[in-house]
């Protein structure tokens, strides 16, 4: 079933339970379907729109970007995944490669629209969803006409495109992992099923919503639990929320979770409704781990996934690594847990062999969840199918037991605070100054942010610049996510006999004595 099948079951099942709470608002399931089907009447209706086509939300938390998603759904067209911590330079390259062809912005964003508009001149319709505005209609009065019209669906066509994730995160180039309404319902399933959601749930949706932390709150919406959107995280204020609306489940970056542990107020706050604080997008560092389980109890999971396979197709629970008399299974704590219901991960050689357990190798999977393919890059993806299996470039072992451990990255992609980094696009820039001969781009451990960018500078004969000049060209060319944290000068970048850059000679230095190699 699609999406939004899924969302009508759960509203005959629940059309007086609260769905989404936002602010002020509370919103029903029968209310939230009725705008669903408003706004899927509009976007059918809307002249030069057909189903298939791209729509974006480019919007802090609100509790419309769930409903406007399964509308997109509802409509028969895909929304592509937006963060907006990303420059709008950044979304404009991401959402013309996607040819996107609808914008839903929030009035919080207003000020970005004319440069959107400037960039992006095959979208169609700017639509505010909050507010009037000048740069485009409002939701409420677009879908007016259509308040309460039920929107009748056609034949499921399970390979149609759902959902367009693109792999960077923050940053990184254009590339658009694409899911279709099959692989992107396995991933909900997958979600609610592992984390062990129901009509009981509540999730406190404090990761961006027009991001991947979406699936969270849309496996609870089909399964009939409720989500709280916050507009922003703040440590104190989600440790508050989570005891006044006696949150059930939340997922959370690292980043996050240790700044709730370094939040004082967390040794007062009531955390016994939690049964399931999920962490993603990196791993957590195990003595972090330990702690978080003695402060929020026994419930902490960590997941494993990619914007090409969702999540989690590996997962680890409070039971695969906490003992019964309460001590920790060490050698399970540092592992990513093990596959999913969902999903079949094995390690791979470079020759397409699947090794014995304790032999490094390629983490590979199979899953319904896998990405029908990158949007527009028949090339890259044959390379991420070779050999029959999805390959995800993440270095692991799988012991005995199955426990799988990530101890390194095929690509040089840097994750920090959960967000895809890629050094490319730094190094340009870095090297884009006059005193710069080479330079490489890497990411270092760091208590905080997991990963902190780290430049390593080779500057011409004769010539000097200082670190802080060098990370505010980056601020001013790529903002402040993707500026290097601390920068470092060597007389002599290490290279390979064809002069290519040994970046794993350069992080070897810095990863030296840590648990794990990302």
């Amino acid at each position: 079933m699609r999406l939004a099948d899924y969302f009508d079951s759960a509203v005959s099942r629940h059309p007086n339970d609260i769905a989404f709470v936002d602010g002020p608002a509370s919103v029903s399931f029968a209310e939230a379907q009725r705008f669903v089907h408003a706004a899927a009447h509009a976007l059918a209706a809307a002249p030069g729109l057909r189903p298939g086509c791209h729509l974006a939300i480019y919007a802090p938390n609100d509790w419309r970007i769930l409903a406007l998603q399964i509308a997109a759904n509802c409509a028969g067209m895909a929304w592509v995944a937006v963060h907006t911590r990303n420059a709008v330079e950044t979304n404009i390259a991401v959402l013309d490669y996607a040819d996107c062809e609808v914008v839903l912005f929030h009035s919080a964003y207003e000020q970005a629209v004319p440069a959107l508009k400037a960039g992006l001149p095959r979208v169609k319709r700017f639509v505010c969803i909050d507010a009037p505005s000048e740069h485009g209609e409002h939701l409420d009065t677009w879908i007016a006409p259509y308040r309460d019209r039920k929107f009748i669906r056609g034949a499921e066509d399970p390979d149609q495109t759902a959902l367009v994730q693109p792999t960077g995160g923050t940053t990184g180039p254009s590339k658009g992992a694409v899911h279709t309404n099959r692989s992107l319902e396995m991933g909900l399933i997958a979600v609610f099923d592992t984390l062990q959601m129901g009509p009981d749930t509540r999730v406190l949706a404090a990761a961006p919503l027009t991001h991947a932390a979406c699936l969270v709150s849309l496996a609870a919406a089909i399964r009939g639990g409720c989500s709280v959107v916050m507009p922003s995280f703040d440590a104190r204020t989600t440790l508050a929320a989570i005891e006044r609306e006696r949150i059930t489940h939340l997922i959370l970056p690292p980043t996050v979770v240790y700044a709730l542990l370094a939040e004082p107020s967390i040794a007062s706050t009531d955390l016994s409704s939690l049964r399931c604080l999920t962490v993603s997008s990196a791993p957590i560092a195990p003595e972090k781990l330990k702690e978080a389980v003695r402060r929020f109890g026994p419930v902490v999971h960590e997941v494993y996934g990619q914007s090409e396979c969702l999540f989690p197709v590996i997962a680890k629970r409070p039971q695969d690594y906490v003992m019964a008399d309460g001590s920790f299974d060490e050698t399970a704590l540092r592992s990513a847990g093990k596959s999913s219901t969902y999903a079949c991960v094995e390690i791979m050689d470079d020759d397409g062999n699947l090794v014995a357990p304790g032999v490094r190798g390629e983490i590979v999977l199979r899953s319904t969840m896998v990405m029908q393919g990158y949007y527009k890059r028949p090339e890259d993806t044959a390379q991420a199918c070779e050999f029959g299996w999805h390959h995800t470039t993440d270095i692991g072992v799988k012991d005995e037991r199955g426990f799988i451990t990530i101890v390194d990255r095929k690509k040089d992609m840097i994750v920090s605070g959960g967000f895809n980094i890629f050094p490319a696009e730094i190094e340009a820039v870095i090297c884009s100054h006059p005193a710069v001969q080479d330079c490489a781009v890497i990411g270092v451990p760091d208590e905080k942010w997991g990963e902190a960018v780290k430049a390593v500078v080779q500057f011409k004969p004769g010539r000097q610049a200082t670190g802080e000049e060098l990370i505010e060209l980056c601020k001013r060319e790529l903002g402040s996510m993707k500026a290097p944290k601390s920068v470092e000068a060597w007389v002599e970048l290490p290279r390979s006999a064809v002069g290519k850059i040994l970046k794993r000679d350069i992080r070897d230095k810095f990863w030296q004595g840590q648990w794990r190699s990302v």
